[in-house]
Formats: structure tokens, sequence, C-alpha cells
């Protein structure tokens, strides 16, 4: 610990408005405004070139969740941009989050050698946080992709995953990592969307010191991660052009900084994910065909939480083994109405929306039960304007599985205009158990 103390730069402590508590600056060469100076502010006040979207920080605050060692490029004006490794973690008690801490290590100032070689076995030590263990589930199509992406992840072929926000697809790459034979290498994460254009390249292929204003000899996540696994977050966020070079580090095994004439060989695995449908961004030419074809040489597709509402129960029994060890309470269960809005909200932000809703109602319970007075308002809401309460009374959790299981079928028959097989197909299930539900359910074709 004290290692770490002496190596790092800033530590900061704000409360969970983002206001700062505490500011120990002891290089910090963004800000020259003193301790005292500080205190009170507004951390945007402070560092007015951040967003929420690029401070670790502010991330955590809205998470929930630990950031452990981000690499960070923040452009704090046209002719200055800093490189740091920053973790952050967030503040709880009982009553729920209380703020969140920083530390911060700048990774450009490598006059000091010590901190030099801090830093080079801090990032070449980066490791994947989760297995496959880690992915609670009892979907039996989920199952089927976890087993898959085991048996892929022995070999070292490049994996793309598309999945919407919130299902698990950072989860699912640390997982791989993990279970790959590069296990022991750095594993490295990094949301492309997070980072400006002008800085997404320097970000990645590293530069060399005069290449432009401010540039130092520094590597690049591709160089950092040799021996490992790069996990590319929303890939698609890539300027074109870069996509391009890309391209190219896949195909030739090296990179070349900015400002360099020489190549660097590389050894990476490459993990990509987008949010979208990846065939729709390349016809509307967002995303390079070559580049998708190189990345998708494995492809799986994470379910959302909507189509999978069999694995409701299953995580919310999970969360709240979580969540009662995080804030040292004894919640048993959820009640039965309660949990009949968990089963019939859409669930937009997926599971880590629901992850989010226990925990948000821990922050109410005071008993061995959750109620649905302790869930989110805009969840009650959101179904309650769906559906008359009155009905959500007089069914049973069984009775509501099965309406909203017909409703599924039921759509997807109207959009294959009633042909077994496509349905059979599009839910990933056999011909014969359609034929049985149509039964069950009385569907017939109008």
């Amino acid at each position: 610990m004290k290692k770490i103390f002496k190596q790092t730069d800033l530590i900061c402590i704000v409360d969970k408005d983002g206001n700062i508590l505490y500011y120990n600056n002891y290089n910090d060469i963004c800000n020259r405004m003193g301790s005292d100076e500080v205190l009170g502010k507004s951390l945007l006040e402070v560092y007015p070139w951040l967003t929420r979207e690029t401070s670790t920080i502010l991330k955590v605050l809205d998470t929930g969740e630990p950031i452990v060692n981000e690499i960070q490029t923040i452009e704090v004006n046209n002719d200055f941009t800093v490189n740091a490794v920053n973790s952050a973690f967030p503040l709880k008690h009982k009553s729920g989050l209380l703020g969140a801490v920083i530390v911060s290590i700048n990774m450009d100032d490598y006059n000091d050698g010590s901190k030099r070689r801090f830093v080079n076995e801090l990032v070449s030590n980066l490791n994947a946080k989760y297995t496959f263990d880690d992915i609670v589930t009892k979907n039996t199509e989920l199952i089927a992709i976890k087993e898959k992406l085991q048996k892929a992840a022995t070999r070292d072929s490049n994996i793309f995953i598309y999945g919407e926000t919130g299902t698990g697809k950072e989860l699912f790459a640390h997982s791989i990592h993990n279970e790959s034979k590069r296990y022991n290498g750095p594993f490295i994460a990094q949301n492309c969307a997070a980072i400006p254009d002008s800085l997404i390249e320097s970000l990645l292929f590293g530069t060399m010191k005069g290449s432009f204003t401010g540039a130092q000899d520094k590597k690049g996540i591709f160089e950092m991660a040799d021996g490992g696994t790069i996990f590319l977050d929303e890939i698609n966020s890539m300027p074109v052009d870069l996509q391009v070079k890309l391209l190219r580090v896949i195909e030739e095994k090296s990179i070349r900084r900015i400002g360099d004439n020489k190549d660097i060989p590389v050894d990476v695995r490459i993990i990509a994910s987008t949010n979208e449908r990846p065939e729709r961004l390349v016809a509307e030419r967002k995303f390079r065909a070559d580049l998708f074809y190189r990345l998708n040489v494995v492809n799986v597709e994470i379910l959302p939480l909507r189509s999978r509402k069999d694995d409701i129960d299953h995580l919310c029994t999970h969360f709240i083994k979580h969540y009662n060890q995080a804030f040292n309470e004894n919640v048993k269960e959820i009640e039965s109405k309660a949990k009949s809005f968990l089963f019939l909200y859409d669930w937009p932000g997926n599971v880590r929306e629901l992850k989010n809703c226990i925990e948000s109602a821990f922050n109410t319970v005071s008993g061995a039960q959750i109620k649905i007075e302790h869930l989110p308002k805009y969840i009650i809401d959101s179904v309650s304007s769906s559906k008359n309460e009155t009905t959500l009374n007089d069914m049973s959790l069984l009775e509501l599985m099965d309406n909203y299981e017909k409703k599924i079928i039921q759509d997807i028959l109207d959009k294959t205009n009633h042909n077994i097989a496509k349905t059979a197909r599009i839910l990933k299930v056999p011909r014969q158990t359609i034929y049985y539900k149509l039964k069950k359910y009385q569907i017939s074709k109008e």
C-alpha cells in the first residue's frame, strides 16, 4: 500500500453528487489549485474537460461498481493530453452510496525511474476479473453460448460479441481471457465510444516523441497487451479510417506508433463487441465489412433479459446474496406481487438494470422481504401503465409467465405469417415445442 501511495499522483474523494471532499494533489499536472481551493467544488468544475462518460470516478458513482486500472487519455486542450492509470471505488454504507474515491497515476511522467518501473509493472499485470462461473443463468440458450465460448476460448481465434447494453458482453470477454492459454498475460478492455476520435489512434498504437505537440515516447494498448487479450467494446464507434489501420494490425500482427517508421510485432487476441447488429452497421457503411469478417471468426449474440425471463428469479437470488453481504442485511426473498412486476417489466437496461433495481430495493427494505413499495417507481409505473393492477392482483406468477410466453409466440407467428418452422428457428426451439405451445395456449391461425 505504501508503494502505491508513493507513486500516486492524485487521490480524490467525492460525495454522491460529485463534490470534492478530499483532495491530495501530489503531482496533478492537470490542476494547479491547492487542496483548500477545490474542497466543496464539483469535480466537473475543477476539471471542466471531463464528462460523466469520460470521468472514471463519475462512472463509478453512476454504476456503483469499482473500476480498476483503467487506462485513460484525457484531452485537456488542443495541445495537451494526459495518459493515466485510474482506479476508482464506490464508498457504500447501509444507507446506500456515499461517494467514491479515485487514485490516479500519470503514465506520461517517465522521468522518475521508480515510477516508470511501477507503471510498467501495473499495466503489464492487468488481469481479467471474471470467469464463466460468474455468468449466472439457467437459460438453455445462454448455457449453450457459454459452452460455445468456453470451447472457443481455448483456441486463439478472434471473437465478435453482439448484445444490447447491459447484457454482460465484458463479463464474457473477461471469462474468455481467463479460460484461454493467454490467462497469465494482460487483459485490456477499452470502450471505443469513450475516447475522442483525435486520441484513439495514439491510445491504441502509441506515439513517438515529437510526432505532434506534447507527444512523448509511449506504448499504446496493443503493445501493453502483447501476449494477452484486448477487448474493444463498441468497436463500431471507431472512425472508419482507423478501422483500416486496425485491419492491417490484424493481418500483419504488428503496429506502428504515430511518428515512427518501423513496425513493432504484437501478439494479441482481439475480442470485439457492438450493441447494434453488426450486419446492419456493415450495410450502413458504419463498420467496414473486411474488418468485420476478420473479427467475426467466432460470433455470438447475447440475449436481452426480456428474451430470457426464466433467468430473472435466479438472478434476483444471486443479487440478493451479493447485497446481503455488501450491506450486512438478511433479505430472504421477493414477495410474489413484486416479483410479478419484475417479470412483466421489459428491462431495456438488461441484467445491469436488474442488479441496480435490487440494490435500490436494499436501500429502502427494512425486513426479510422485498415488497412492491421497495421497487423503483419507474418500474412500477411502466408495468402499471401496460397492465391493469387488478389483473396483477388476480393472477399467480405462473399465470403471468404463461401470458408472457403466449404473447411472444403469438407475436412471432404474426411476423412469420404463422410459419411454424420459421417461428421455431427464431425462438430457437424444436418445432414440436411450438406445436405443444399452440395447443396449450389455444393459438390458432386467424
